[in-house]
Protein backbone atom coordinates (compact mmCIF):
# COMPACT_ATOMS: atom_id res chain seq x y z
CA UNK A 1 0.00 0.00 0.00
CA UNK A 2 1.27 3.45 -0.97
CA UNK A 3 2.68 5.71 2.17
CA UNK A 4 1.24 9.18 2.72
CA UNK A 5 4.92 10.73 1.44
CA UNK A 6 4.90 8.29 -1.76
CA UNK A 7 1.27 9.17 -2.51
CA UNK A 8 2.67 13.16 -2.41
CA UNK A 9 5.42 12.47 -4.23
CA UNK A 10 3.18 10.61 -6.60
CA UNK A 11 0.88 13.34 -6.85
CA UNK A 12 3.96 16.23 -7.24
CA UNK A 13 3.55 17.41 -3.41
CA UNK A 14 7.03 19.10 -2.11
CA UNK A 15 5.54 17.44 1.50
CA UNK A 16 8.16 20.06 3.40
CA UNK A 17 6.54 22.78 2.01
CA UNK A 18 2.92 21.62 3.17
CA UNK A 19 1.32 23.56 5.81
CA UNK A 20 -1.18 21.78 8.44
CA UNK A 21 -3.92 22.78 7.10
CA UNK A 22 -2.77 21.46 3.69
CA UNK A 23 -1.51 18.62 5.66
CA UNK A 24 -4.60 17.59 7.23
CA UNK A 25 -6.79 17.95 3.83
CA UNK A 26 -4.09 16.03 2.02
CA UNK A 27 -4.15 13.53 4.02
CA UNK A 28 -7.75 13.24 4.01
CA UNK A 29 -7.94 12.61 0.45
CA UNK A 30 -5.41 10.05 0.15
CA UNK A 31 -7.12 8.29 3.20
CA UNK A 32 -10.25 8.41 1.02
CA UNK A 33 -8.53 6.80 -2.23
CA UNK A 34 -6.86 3.95 -0.18
CA UNK A 35 -10.36 3.30 1.16
CA UNK A 36 -11.95 2.94 -2.38
CA UNK A 37 -8.91 1.21 -3.85
CA UNK A 38 -9.60 -1.53 -1.18
CA UNK A 39 -12.79 -1.73 0.07
CA UNK A 40 -13.61 -4.17 3.00
CA UNK A 41 -14.87 -8.20 2.17
CA UNK A 42 -18.41 -8.72 2.35
CA UNK A 43 -19.14 -10.71 5.20
CA UNK A 44 -20.35 -14.07 4.36
CA UNK A 45 -24.30 -14.66 4.21
CA UNK A 46 -24.81 -15.95 7.76
CA UNK A 47 -26.55 -19.57 8.11
CA UNK A 48 -29.92 -19.73 9.28
CA UNK A 49 -29.92 -21.69 12.61
CA UNK A 50 -31.13 -25.04 13.03
CA UNK A 51 -34.34 -25.12 14.45
CA UNK A 52 -36.13 -27.69 16.31
CA UNK A 53 -38.17 -28.61 13.39
CA UNK A 54 -35.24 -29.14 11.11
CA UNK A 55 -33.81 -31.64 13.70
CA UNK A 56 -36.68 -33.73 14.29
CA UNK A 57 -37.34 -34.21 10.72
CA UNK A 58 -33.54 -35.03 10.05
CA UNK A 59 -34.38 -37.67 13.50
CA UNK A 60 -37.54 -39.02 11.33
CA UNK A 61 -35.77 -39.35 8.17
CA UNK A 62 -32.66 -41.13 9.73
CA UNK A 63 -34.64 -43.38 11.74
CA UNK A 64 -36.75 -44.08 8.64
CA UNK A 65 -33.60 -45.21 6.93
CA UNK A 66 -32.54 -47.80 9.49
CA UNK A 67 -35.90 -49.05 10.15
CA UNK A 68 -35.94 -49.95 6.22
CA UNK A 69 -32.12 -51.35 6.37
CA UNK A 70 -33.08 -53.47 9.63
CA UNK A 71 -36.48 -54.80 8.11
CA UNK A 72 -35.23 -55.57 4.41
CA UNK A 73 -32.23 -57.83 6.63
CA UNK A 74 -34.91 -59.42 8.81
CA UNK A 75 -36.99 -60.26 5.64
CA UNK A 76 -33.88 -61.90 3.69
CA UNK A 77 -33.51 -64.01 6.49
CA UNK A 78 -37.17 -65.27 6.73
CA UNK A 79 -36.86 -65.87 3.04
CA UNK A 80 -33.88 -67.72 3.52
CA UNK A 81 -34.01 -70.25 6.03
CA UNK A 82 -31.44 -72.67 5.14
CA UNK A 83 -28.55 -69.67 4.65
CA UNK A 84 -25.23 -70.16 5.88
CA UNK A 85 -23.17 -69.19 8.93
CA UNK A 86 -20.84 -67.73 6.83
CA UNK A 87 -23.48 -65.74 4.67
CA UNK A 88 -25.55 -64.53 7.87
CA UNK A 89 -22.46 -63.06 8.96
CA UNK A 90 -22.02 -61.32 5.73
CA UNK A 91 -25.40 -60.32 6.11
CA UNK A 92 -24.30 -58.91 9.44
CA UNK A 93 -21.62 -56.86 8.44
CA UNK A 94 -23.61 -55.77 5.36
CA UNK A 95 -26.55 -53.95 7.52
CA UNK A 96 -23.40 -52.33 9.80
CA UNK A 97 -21.76 -50.82 7.07
CA UNK A 98 -25.24 -49.39 5.74
CA UNK A 99 -26.30 -48.43 9.08
CA UNK A 100 -23.19 -46.59 10.13
CA UNK A 101 -22.95 -44.97 6.45
CA UNK A 102 -25.47 -42.35 6.69
CA UNK A 103 -25.04 -41.35 2.81
CA UNK A 104 -26.87 -44.75 1.76
CA UNK A 105 -30.16 -44.33 1.18
CA UNK A 106 -32.76 -46.99 0.73
CA UNK A 107 -32.82 -47.32 -2.92
CA UNK A 108 -28.86 -47.86 -2.31
CA UNK A 109 -29.36 -50.86 0.08
CA UNK A 110 -31.78 -52.53 -1.58
CA UNK A 111 -29.51 -52.62 -5.11
CA UNK A 112 -27.37 -53.94 -2.34
CA UNK A 113 -28.91 -56.58 -1.06
CA UNK A 114 -29.80 -57.57 -5.04
CA UNK A 115 -26.11 -58.22 -5.32
CA UNK A 116 -25.44 -59.82 -2.29
CA UNK A 117 -28.74 -62.05 -2.83
CA UNK A 118 -27.17 -63.14 -5.92
CA UNK A 119 -23.36 -63.02 -4.93
CA UNK A 120 -21.99 -66.53 -3.77
CA UNK A 121 -18.56 -65.17 -2.20
CA UNK A 122 -18.03 -62.90 0.39
CA UNK A 123 -18.83 -59.20 -0.80
CA UNK A 124 -17.50 -56.35 1.29
CA UNK A 125 -19.50 -52.67 1.01
CA UNK A 126 -17.63 -49.52 2.31
CA UNK A 127 -19.16 -46.02 3.06
CA UNK A 128 -19.25 -44.18 -0.22
CA UNK A 129 -17.32 -41.67 -1.38
CA UNK A 130 -18.61 -37.65 -1.87
CA UNK A 131 -19.70 -37.11 -5.88
CA UNK A 132 -17.41 -34.78 -7.04
CA UNK A 133 -19.10 -32.32 -9.39
CA UNK A 134 -17.97 -29.65 -11.36
CA UNK A 135 -18.57 -27.47 -9.56
CA UNK A 136 -16.61 -28.22 -7.37
CA UNK A 137 -13.79 -29.26 -9.63
CA UNK A 138 -14.42 -25.40 -11.00
CA UNK A 139 -13.52 -24.33 -7.35
CA UNK A 140 -10.50 -25.92 -7.11
CA UNK A 141 -9.12 -24.77 -10.50
CA UNK A 142 -10.04 -20.93 -8.94
CA UNK A 143 -8.26 -21.90 -5.87
CA UNK A 144 -5.32 -23.69 -7.43
CA UNK A 145 -4.49 -20.45 -9.63
CA UNK A 146 -5.05 -17.68 -7.12
CA UNK A 147 -8.60 -16.43 -8.47
CA UNK A 148 -8.94 -13.36 -5.83
CA UNK A 149 -12.63 -12.99 -3.85
CA UNK A 150 -13.27 -16.88 -4.38
CA UNK A 151 -15.51 -16.62 -1.68
CA UNK A 152 -17.70 -14.26 -3.43
CA UNK A 153 -18.08 -16.70 -6.28
CA UNK A 154 -18.40 -20.19 -5.29
CA UNK A 155 -20.52 -20.93 -1.99
CA UNK A 156 -19.32 -21.99 0.82
CA UNK A 157 -19.90 -25.84 1.14
CA UNK A 158 -18.66 -25.77 -2.53
CA UNK A 159 -15.15 -24.17 -1.38
CA UNK A 160 -14.72 -26.50 1.23
CA UNK A 161 -15.69 -29.70 -0.97
CA UNK A 162 -12.52 -28.46 -3.32
CA UNK A 163 -10.32 -27.98 -0.04
CA UNK A 164 -11.44 -31.05 1.17
CA UNK A 165 -10.75 -33.18 -1.95
CA UNK A 166 -7.98 -31.30 -3.76
CA UNK A 167 -5.93 -30.32 -0.70
CA UNK A 168 -2.69 -29.95 -2.92
CA UNK A 169 -4.41 -28.01 -5.51
CA UNK A 170 -5.35 -29.40 -9.05
CA UNK A 171 -3.41 -29.33 -12.38
CA UNK A 172 -4.58 -29.14 -15.96
CA UNK A 173 -4.11 -32.52 -16.50
CA UNK A 174 -5.53 -33.75 -13.02
CA UNK A 175 -8.96 -32.27 -13.81
CA UNK A 176 -8.80 -34.20 -17.16
CA UNK A 177 -7.86 -37.35 -15.66
CA UNK A 178 -10.76 -37.05 -13.58
CA UNK A 179 -13.13 -36.94 -15.92
CA UNK A 180 -11.33 -39.31 -18.13
CA UNK A 181 -11.85 -42.48 -15.47
CA UNK A 182 -15.55 -41.46 -14.74
CA UNK A 183 -15.63 -42.15 -18.19
CA UNK A 184 -13.82 -45.34 -17.97
CA UNK A 185 -10.69 -44.15 -18.95
CA UNK A 186 -7.91 -46.54 -17.80
CA UNK A 187 -4.90 -45.75 -19.33
CA UNK A 188 -2.08 -43.86 -18.85
CA UNK A 189 -1.98 -40.50 -17.24
CA UNK A 190 -0.22 -38.33 -19.58
CA UNK A 191 3.05 -40.61 -18.87
CA UNK A 192 4.62 -40.64 -22.44
CA UNK A 193 2.99 -37.11 -23.51
CA UNK A 194 0.34 -38.65 -25.91
CA UNK A 195 -2.64 -37.15 -24.10
CA UNK A 196 -5.30 -37.95 -26.79
CA UNK A 197 -6.80 -40.85 -25.57
CA UNK A 198 -7.46 -39.51 -22.20
CA UNK A 199 -8.28 -36.21 -23.56
CA UNK A 200 -11.20 -37.99 -25.73
CA UNK A 201 -12.50 -39.82 -22.43
CA UNK A 202 -12.92 -37.16 -20.97
CA UNK A 203 -14.74 -34.99 -23.40
CA UNK A 204 -16.76 -38.16 -24.36
CA UNK A 205 -14.80 -39.70 -27.32
CA UNK A 206 -14.33 -42.66 -27.90
CA UNK A 207 -10.51 -43.41 -27.71
CA UNK A 208 -8.67 -45.21 -29.48
CA UNK A 209 -10.87 -44.99 -32.61
CA UNK A 210 -13.03 -42.45 -34.22
CA UNK A 211 -16.27 -40.82 -33.61
CA UNK A 212 -18.12 -40.17 -30.21
CA UNK A 213 -18.98 -42.57 -28.11
CA UNK A 214 -21.70 -44.60 -28.19
CA UNK A 215 -24.43 -45.07 -25.21
CA UNK A 216 -23.09 -47.83 -22.40
CA UNK A 217 -19.52 -47.47 -24.08
CA UNK A 218 -16.95 -45.74 -21.67
CA UNK A 219 -13.37 -47.52 -22.72
CA UNK A 220 -13.72 -50.22 -19.97
CA UNK A 221 -16.65 -49.42 -17.72
CA UNK A 222 -17.52 -46.75 -15.40
CA UNK A 223 -20.27 -44.22 -15.72
CA UNK A 224 -21.15 -40.97 -17.63
CA UNK A 225 -18.68 -38.40 -15.77
CA UNK A 226 -20.34 -36.04 -13.59
CA UNK A 227 -17.85 -33.27 -14.67
CA UNK A 228 -17.62 -31.53 -17.88
CA UNK A 229 -14.28 -30.83 -18.92
CA UNK A 230 -15.63 -27.93 -21.50
CA UNK A 231 -18.26 -26.51 -18.75
CA UNK A 232 -15.35 -26.42 -16.31
CA UNK A 233 -12.76 -24.67 -18.78
CA UNK A 234 -15.32 -22.09 -20.14
CA UNK A 235 -16.94 -21.02 -16.47
CA UNK A 236 -13.16 -20.89 -14.93
CA UNK A 237 -11.98 -18.82 -18.09
CA UNK A 238 -14.68 -16.23 -17.68
CA UNK A 239 -13.99 -15.95 -14.28
CA UNK A 240 -10.29 -15.24 -14.82
CA UNK A 241 -11.14 -12.85 -17.51
CA UNK A 242 -13.53 -10.94 -15.56
CA UNK A 243 -11.10 -10.27 -12.90
CA UNK A 244 -8.99 -8.66 -15.22
CA UNK A 245 -11.63 -6.91 -16.87
CA UNK A 246 -12.73 -5.54 -13.63
CA UNK A 247 -8.92 -4.59 -13.18
CA UNK A 248 -8.96 -2.31 -15.74
CA UNK A 249 -10.38 1.67 -15.47
CA UNK A 250 -14.05 1.86 -15.45
CA UNK A 251 -14.50 5.67 -15.33
CA UNK A 252 -16.55 5.59 -18.43
CA UNK A 253 -19.46 4.24 -16.21
CA UNK A 254 -19.86 7.37 -14.45
CA UNK A 255 -19.22 9.41 -17.70
CA UNK A 256 -21.56 7.88 -20.16
CA UNK A 257 -25.40 6.79 -20.65
CA UNK A 258 -25.76 3.58 -20.80
CA UNK A 259 -27.77 1.99 -22.93
CA UNK A 260 -29.32 -1.49 -24.04
CA UNK A 261 -29.90 -2.58 -27.98
CA UNK A 262 -31.37 -5.61 -29.14
CA UNK A 263 -29.44 -5.74 -32.94
CA UNK A 264 -27.26 -4.40 -34.69
CA UNK A 265 -28.63 -1.55 -36.76
CA UNK A 266 -28.74 2.00 -36.11
CA UNK A 267 -30.78 3.68 -33.05
CA UNK A 268 -31.79 6.75 -33.60
CA UNK A 269 -32.76 8.97 -30.03
CA UNK A 270 -34.62 12.20 -29.70
CA UNK A 271 -34.67 14.91 -27.36
CA UNK A 272 -37.38 17.59 -27.14
CA UNK A 273 -36.33 21.08 -27.14
CA UNK A 274 -38.30 22.77 -24.94
CA UNK A 275 -39.90 25.06 -27.42
CA UNK A 276 -43.50 24.33 -25.88
CA UNK A 277 -44.44 25.75 -23.29
CA UNK A 278 -48.21 25.41 -21.30
CA UNK A 279 -50.86 27.88 -22.31
CA UNK A 280 -53.16 29.14 -20.02
CA UNK A 281 -56.70 27.94 -20.55
CA UNK A 282 -59.40 30.23 -20.11
CA UNK A 283 -62.67 28.75 -17.57
CA UNK A 284 -64.67 26.42 -19.99
CA UNK A 285 -61.79 26.75 -22.64
CA UNK A 286 -59.86 24.18 -25.22
CA UNK A 287 -56.27 22.85 -24.56
CA UNK A 288 -54.36 23.81 -27.70
CA UNK A 289 -51.85 21.80 -29.87
CA UNK A 290 -48.37 22.30 -29.85
CA UNK A 291 -45.57 21.16 -31.87
CA UNK A 292 -42.84 19.23 -31.22
CA UNK A 293 -39.44 20.09 -32.75
CA UNK A 294 -37.07 17.19 -32.24
CA UNK A 295 -33.08 16.81 -32.31
CA UNK A 296 -31.65 13.30 -32.91
CA UNK A 297 -28.70 11.45 -32.66
CA UNK A 298 -28.03 7.53 -33.23
CA UNK A 299 -25.70 4.70 -31.57
CA UNK A 300 -25.16 1.52 -33.45
CA UNK A 301 -23.73 -1.68 -31.54
CA UNK A 302 -20.51 -3.08 -32.95
CA UNK A 303 -18.93 -6.23 -32.83
CA UNK A 304 -15.19 -6.09 -31.09
CA UNK A 305 -13.55 -9.66 -29.97
CA UNK A 306 -9.96 -11.18 -29.95
CA UNK A 307 -8.69 -15.00 -30.20
CA UNK A 308 -5.77 -16.65 -28.61
CA UNK A 309 -4.43 -20.13 -28.61
CA UNK A 310 -3.30 -22.73 -26.43
CA UNK A 311 -0.83 -25.05 -27.51
CA UNK A 312 0.35 -28.51 -26.91
CA UNK A 313 3.31 -28.16 -24.88
CA UNK A 314 1.20 -26.32 -22.54
CA UNK A 315 -1.20 -28.97 -21.92
CA UNK A 316 1.86 -31.52 -21.59
CA UNK A 317 3.47 -29.92 -19.20
CA UNK A 318 0.53 -29.34 -16.68
CA UNK A 319 0.21 -25.70 -17.34
CA UNK A 320 -3.31 -24.44 -16.77
CA UNK A 321 -1.28 -21.28 -15.73
CA UNK A 322 -1.21 -20.68 -19.35
CA UNK A 323 -4.81 -21.19 -19.78
CA UNK A 324 -6.14 -18.77 -17.35
CA UNK A 325 -3.56 -16.42 -18.21
CA UNK A 326 -5.06 -16.51 -21.21
CA UNK A 327 -8.43 -15.56 -20.26
CA UNK A 328 -7.36 -12.40 -18.51
CA UNK A 329 -5.44 -11.27 -21.21
CA UNK A 330 -8.62 -11.44 -23.15
CA UNK A 331 -10.52 -9.42 -20.08
CA UNK A 332 -7.76 -6.71 -20.07
CA UNK A 333 -7.58 -6.64 -23.82
CA UNK A 334 -11.35 -6.15 -24.16
CA UNK A 335 -11.24 -3.54 -21.32
CA UNK A 336 -8.08 -1.35 -22.64
CA UNK A 337 -9.99 -1.88 -26.07
CA UNK A 338 -13.74 -0.43 -25.02
CA UNK A 339 -11.42 2.48 -23.29
CA UNK A 340 -9.41 3.50 -26.17
CA UNK A 341 -12.36 3.77 -28.50
CA UNK A 342 -14.78 5.50 -25.72
CA UNK A 343 -12.25 7.97 -25.26
CA UNK A 344 -11.04 8.41 -29.04
CA UNK A 345 -15.06 9.41 -29.30
CA UNK A 346 -14.78 11.58 -26.19
CA UNK A 347 -11.62 13.40 -27.36
CA UNK A 348 -12.55 13.92 -30.91
CA UNK A 349 -14.76 17.64 -30.13
CA UNK A 350 -13.28 19.85 -32.24
CA UNK A 351 -17.24 20.36 -33.46
CA UNK A 352 -18.37 19.41 -30.11
CA UNK A 353 -17.43 21.79 -27.48
CA UNK A 354 -17.17 24.84 -28.74
CA UNK A 355 -17.26 28.59 -28.10
CA UNK A 356 -20.43 28.63 -30.70
CA UNK A 357 -22.23 25.63 -28.65
CA UNK A 358 -21.42 27.92 -25.70
CA UNK A 359 -19.49 24.95 -23.77
CA UNK A 360 -16.21 25.75 -24.18
CA UNK A 361 -13.43 28.16 -22.44
CA UNK A 362 -9.91 28.14 -23.69
CA UNK A 363 -8.98 31.00 -21.22
CA UNK A 364 -5.57 30.91 -19.86
CA UNK A 365 -6.56 32.24 -16.16
CA UNK A 366 -10.00 31.35 -16.08
CA UNK A 367 -10.00 27.73 -17.59
CA UNK A 368 -7.47 26.36 -15.09
CA UNK A 369 -8.72 23.76 -12.37
CA UNK A 370 -8.70 26.25 -9.60
CA UNK A 371 -12.06 27.92 -7.26
CA UNK A 372 -12.15 30.95 -9.74
CA UNK A 373 -12.05 28.07 -12.63
CA UNK A 374 -15.17 26.36 -10.92
CA UNK A 375 -17.08 29.57 -10.63
CA UNK A 376 -16.11 30.47 -14.19
CA UNK A 377 -17.41 26.71 -15.37
CA UNK A 378 -20.40 27.06 -13.25
CA UNK A 379 -21.27 30.11 -14.46
CA UNK A 380 -20.75 28.66 -18.22
CA UNK A 381 -22.93 26.32 -17.68
CA UNK A 382 -26.03 28.33 -16.39
CA UNK A 383 -26.30 29.95 -19.40
CA UNK A 384 -26.41 27.21 -21.51
CA UNK A 385 -30.26 27.54 -23.13
CA UNK A 386 -32.43 25.51 -24.98
CA UNK A 387 -32.69 26.06 -29.03
CA UNK A 388 -36.15 28.14 -28.13
CA UNK A 389 -33.55 30.45 -26.25
CA UNK A 390 -34.67 29.22 -22.18
CA UNK A 391 -32.63 28.35 -19.96
CA UNK A 392 -31.56 24.58 -20.33
CA UNK A 393 -32.51 24.03 -16.74
CA UNK A 394 -29.84 21.39 -15.69
CA UNK A 395 -27.00 21.71 -12.97
CA UNK A 396 -23.84 19.62 -13.11
CA UNK A 397 -23.27 16.62 -11.08
CA UNK A 398 -20.14 15.34 -12.65
CA UNK A 399 -16.92 16.59 -12.62
CA UNK A 400 -14.19 15.16 -15.04
CA UNK A 401 -10.23 15.26 -14.88
CA UNK A 402 -7.49 13.56 -16.13
CA UNK A 403 -5.57 11.64 -13.58
CA UNK A 404 -2.55 14.48 -13.26
CA UNK A 405 -5.81 16.37 -11.65
CA UNK A 406 -7.27 13.86 -9.45
CA UNK A 407 -6.22 15.12 -5.97
CA UNK A 408 -7.00 18.71 -7.31
CA UNK A 409 -10.24 17.82 -7.85
CA UNK A 410 -10.70 15.52 -4.91
CA UNK A 411 -9.58 18.68 -2.71
CA UNK A 412 -11.73 21.33 -4.66
CA UNK A 413 -14.82 19.55 -3.68
CA UNK A 414 -14.42 16.92 -1.05
CA UNK A 415 -12.91 20.04 1.68
CA UNK A 416 -15.05 21.42 3.51
CA UNK A 417 -12.82 24.85 4.22
CA UNK A 418 -9.98 26.00 1.94
CA UNK A 419 -6.63 28.22 3.00
CA UNK A 420 -6.25 30.48 -0.53
CA UNK A 421 -2.63 31.17 -1.45
CA UNK A 422 -1.31 33.13 -4.22
CA UNK A 423 -3.90 34.70 -6.33
CA UNK A 424 -6.60 33.34 -4.86
CA UNK A 425 -5.66 34.51 -0.90
CA UNK A 426 -8.29 37.50 -1.12
CA UNK A 427 -10.99 36.11 -1.99
CA UNK A 428 -11.05 32.41 -0.39
CA UNK A 429 -13.30 32.38 2.67
CA UNK A 430 -12.86 30.15 5.12
CA UNK A 431 -15.83 27.79 3.93
CA UNK A 432 -15.43 25.73 0.41
CA UNK A 433 -18.48 26.85 -1.53
CA UNK A 434 -17.90 23.47 -3.72
CA UNK A 435 -17.80 21.01 -0.98
CA UNK A 436 -19.91 18.37 -2.02
CA UNK A 437 -21.36 19.51 -5.16
CA UNK A 438 -19.60 17.51 -7.82
CA UNK A 439 -18.27 13.89 -8.29
CA UNK A 440 -14.99 13.40 -9.40
CA UNK A 441 -14.29 10.90 -11.56
CA UNK A 442 -10.75 10.33 -13.37
CA UNK A 443 -9.13 8.94 -16.32
CA UNK A 444 -5.13 8.46 -17.59
CA UNK A 445 -6.84 7.91 -21.38
CA UNK A 446 -7.84 12.06 -21.49
CA UNK A 447 -4.23 12.55 -20.64
CA UNK A 448 -2.35 9.71 -22.64
CA UNK A 449 -0.38 10.90 -25.38
CA UNK A 450 -1.09 7.94 -27.19
CA UNK A 451 -4.86 9.33 -27.90
CA UNK A 452 -5.49 12.28 -30.08
CA UNK A 453 -6.46 15.27 -28.62
CA UNK A 454 -4.95 14.56 -25.22
CA UNK A 455 -4.47 17.10 -22.71
CA UNK A 456 -3.13 17.14 -19.15
CA UNK A 457 -4.76 20.44 -18.12
CA UNK A 458 -8.47 20.37 -19.60
CA UNK A 459 -11.30 19.41 -17.93
CA UNK A 460 -15.08 18.22 -17.83
CA UNK A 461 -18.17 19.56 -15.62
CA UNK A 462 -20.82 17.26 -16.96
CA UNK A 463 -25.08 16.55 -15.78
CA UNK A 464 -25.52 12.93 -14.14
CA UNK A 465 -25.29 10.74 -17.33
CA UNK A 466 -28.78 9.32 -15.97
CA UNK A 467 -30.23 12.54 -16.37
CA UNK A 468 -28.85 13.77 -19.08
CA UNK A 469 -25.53 12.88 -21.23
CA UNK A 470 -23.33 14.04 -23.10
CA UNK A 471 -21.94 10.76 -24.18
CA UNK A 472 -23.71 7.57 -24.34
CA UNK A 473 -22.71 3.86 -25.11
CA UNK A 474 -24.93 1.01 -26.33
CA UNK A 475 -24.64 -3.00 -25.32
CA UNK A 476 -25.85 -5.44 -27.41
CA UNK A 477 -28.79 -7.27 -24.70
CA UNK A 478 -27.47 -5.42 -22.47
CA UNK A 479 -24.34 -7.48 -21.55
CA UNK A 480 -21.65 -5.35 -21.03
CA UNK A 481 -18.79 -7.52 -20.28
CA UNK A 482 -17.32 -9.70 -22.94
CA UNK A 483 -17.97 -13.43 -23.61
CA UNK A 484 -15.27 -15.93 -23.77
CA UNK A 485 -15.57 -19.24 -25.55
CA UNK A 486 -13.20 -22.11 -26.06
CA UNK A 487 -12.91 -24.43 -29.16
CA UNK A 488 -13.40 -28.55 -28.08
CA UNK A 489 -10.19 -29.82 -27.84
CA UNK A 490 -8.52 -30.20 -31.34
CA UNK A 491 -5.35 -32.30 -31.79
CA UNK A 492 -5.13 -32.43 -35.02
CA UNK A 493 -4.03 -29.03 -34.47
CA UNK A 494 -1.82 -29.71 -31.55
CA UNK A 495 -4.01 -27.45 -29.16
CA UNK A 496 -7.40 -25.62 -28.51
CA UNK A 497 -8.01 -21.75 -28.62
CA UNK A 498 -10.23 -19.62 -26.97
CA UNK A 499 -11.91 -16.59 -28.21
CA UNK A 500 -13.67 -13.54 -26.78
CA UNK A 501 -16.32 -10.96 -28.30
CA UNK A 502 -18.39 -8.36 -26.94
CA UNK A 503 -20.88 -6.31 -28.79
CA UNK A 504 -21.32 -2.32 -28.33
CA UNK A 505 -20.80 1.22 -29.79
CA UNK A 506 -20.44 4.94 -28.45
CA UNK A 507 -21.16 8.26 -29.40
CA UNK A 508 -21.66 11.81 -28.59
CA UNK A 509 -25.02 12.86 -27.83
CA UNK A 510 -26.40 16.32 -26.48
CA UNK A 511 -23.32 19.07 -26.22
CA UNK A 512 -25.59 20.65 -23.44
CA UNK A 513 -25.00 18.18 -21.04
CA UNK A 514 -21.45 19.24 -20.60
CA UNK A 515 -19.00 21.93 -20.86
CA UNK A 516 -14.95 21.32 -21.16
CA UNK A 517 -12.28 23.63 -19.93
CA UNK A 518 -8.66 23.96 -21.47
CA UNK A 519 -7.05 24.46 -18.08
CA UNK A 520 -3.72 26.53 -19.92
CA UNK A 521 -2.68 29.11 -21.81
Amino acid sequence: MMTFSQWLAANKYDEAALTPENRKHLEAAWKAEIAAANPPPTPPTPKPPETVNDKLSAFEVEATRKEFITQTCEQWCKDNPYASTEKLRQLRELQQLALDDQKMTASDFRYQMLRFDRTVGMMVTTPREEQLSSEVVEAALCQTHGLKNAEQRFSVPTLEAARRRFRGGLTLVGMVALAARQNGYRGDIAGAGNLLPMWQAAIGHRYGGHGPMAAGEHGGGGGLSTITVPGILSNSANKFLMEQFLGGEQSWRRIAKIRTANDFKAMTFYRMTGANKFIKIPPGGEIQHGTLTELSHTLQVDTYGLQLGIGRTDFINDDLGAFTGRAGELGRGGIDSLNEVFYTEMLDDASFFTTGNLNYDDGAVDSVLSLAGLENADSIFASQTKPDGTPFGKTPKVLIVPRGLRARASTLVKATGLVGQGADAAVVPDDNPWSGMFEVVDSVYLQSTAMTGYSTTAWYLACDPNDVSFIEIAFLFGRDTPIIEESELEWNRLGMSMRAYWDWGCNKSEYRAAIKLKGAA
